[in-house]
């Protein structure tokens, strides 16, 4: 416990200046690497303190996260790489502790995230505050999800030495350490004698170690010095809350949020099969207008009046909305259809109908893409595009097989997405160095 304490404050400080608003190109690879090195050190002293051992899945998570590291500048996109990487941080918290809202890995991944990110987070908040003090009492904390405080007596006296005087002296500190900081490289810009007495006390004291005082260094590094208290309070807090848990909390929010879903079940199935069906037959009107200029890609031949990278880009982008639209779709009627009514039968056809469509224009997308890569060859934009292509096709399938044999195909969908990205961004960096390099 006490290792993880000491380890939030400097993580913290290492993700918002090398990590979160880091805008250099030196050392990214190494940089992330790192600081999921960290956080994956940090999160299992964390856990083992408290006398847990992390869930075997953990170390899965644990896996996706060095790969996007690794190739976080030669991958697929640095940006999806960033976002990966929070989301992945933020599910570890959970997954790590046996905390899923549905038991395991599956349609309920969204309340895992935000009970990660908020609820654990901000509960904990001041967990790192309790855990110096029990350090220093050796006193044992109960598991459980919500803390409960009991005012304590207007008249009881505080115990030279108590947790609590502890805990507020060492709050003062924290607070007023990066004030005295930002006084001192202030008066050090003020007066030049005032700076290099400071600078050869500092030279005298730390020697050893070859430190040098540079005021300009404390003033250009001091949003980084004051912010990383909240983001140290807000790391320890969500990943010492989350250990604490017993997971009943999750239980009762999978019961509450499964009630909702039934109550929401109002829409007759007829009512879904006329918004389904309208773009059903929506979809296929337009494949009797487009079907010779859509499927020319999957004979290696393009329309006369375009080039193949006007042919690649035109549509594509308009038609990876349009599967969206339609995974939007699935999702809406899902929520809102009633199963037990009359209809039932049509709306699945129907369903599948739209998936079928969305495969297909998935596998246009993807002939268009091909062509494309065929002629001009590799850039990790390329990639990206046929590898959100492909997330999408699967989804359209995935769906297919729920609605007729009436399984959840969420989990299988996610791990397929993970683990592809992962792939695909090895793939990405062993053609970068293949190629040379990307222009």
């Amino acid at each position: 416990m006490g290792a993880g304490i000491l380890l939030a404050y400097p993580i913290a400080y290492a993700y918002l200046k090398y990590f979160f608003l880091d805008f250099s190109d030196e050392n990214v690879v190494l940089k992330k690497t790192l600081f999921v090195l960290a956080f994956i050190i940090l999160n299992e002293l964390i856990i083992r303190g408290r006398g847990k051992t992390p869930a075997k899945s953990t170390y899965f998570w644990y896996g996706i996260m060095g790969i996007v590291a690794m190739t976080y500048t030669t991958g697929l996109s640095e940006f999806v790489s960033f976002i990966g990487l929070h989301l992945c941080a933020f599910y570890v918290a959970a997954v790590s502790n046996g905390i899923l809202v549905e038991g395991k890995t599956g349609s309920y991944i969204a309340e895992d995230i935000f009970g990660s990110t908020v609820i654990k987070a901000f509960s904990g908040f001041v967990n790192i505050f309790i855990d110096i003090g029990k350090v220093f009492t050796h006193k044992k904390k109960p598991v459980s999800d919500v803390q409960e405080v009991k005012p304590a007596a207007a008249s009881a006296p505080v115990k030279k030495g108590s947790a609590a005087g502890v805990v507020g002296g060492i709050i003062i500190l924290i607070v007023l350490f990066p004030v005295f900081l930002i006084v001192l490289g202030l008066l050090c810009e003020i007066n030049p004698m005032f700076n290099d007495a400071l600078s050869k006390l500092f030279d005298s004291l730390f020697d050893l170690i070859r430190f040098d005082f540079n005021p300009r260094w404390l003033i250009n590094n001091i949003g980084y010095i004051i912010f990383a208290i909240p983001t140290s309070l807000y790391l320890y807090g969500m990943l010492s809350q989350s250990a604490e848990s017993n997971g009943e909390m999750e239980k009762k929010t999978y019961k509450t949020i499964a009630e909702f879903r039934t109550i929401c079940r109002k829409v007759s199935p007829i009512a879904s099969c006329i918004a389904t069906g309208m773009f059903v037959v929506l979809y296929l009107i337009f494949f009797i207008f487009e079907a010779k200029y859509m499927f020319s890609a999957f004979s290696g031949y393009l329309p006369e009046q375009f080039t193949a990278a006007e042919y690649a880009r035109r549509g594509f982008f308009e038609l990876t909305g349009v599967m969206f639209i339609n995974m939007l779709i699935y999702v809406l009627i899902t929520y809102f259809e009633n199963r037990e009514l009359k209809g039932r039968k049509a709306s699945v056809a129907l369903m599948v109908a739209l998936m079928s469509e969305s495969v297909v224009f998935a596998a246009v997308s993807f002939s268009k893409l091909a062509l494309y890569y065929s002629r001009f060859g590799y850039t990790p934009k390329r990639l990206l595009a046929i590898w959100g292509t492909l997330i999408f096709a699967a989804g359209a399938i995935m769906v297919i097989v729920s609605v007729l044999k009436r399984k959840d195909m969420a989990r299988g969908w996610i791990f397929f997405t993970t683990v592809s990205f992962a792939l695909m961004s090895i793939l990405s960096t062993v053609l970068y160095f293949a190629v040379g390099g990307v222009e």
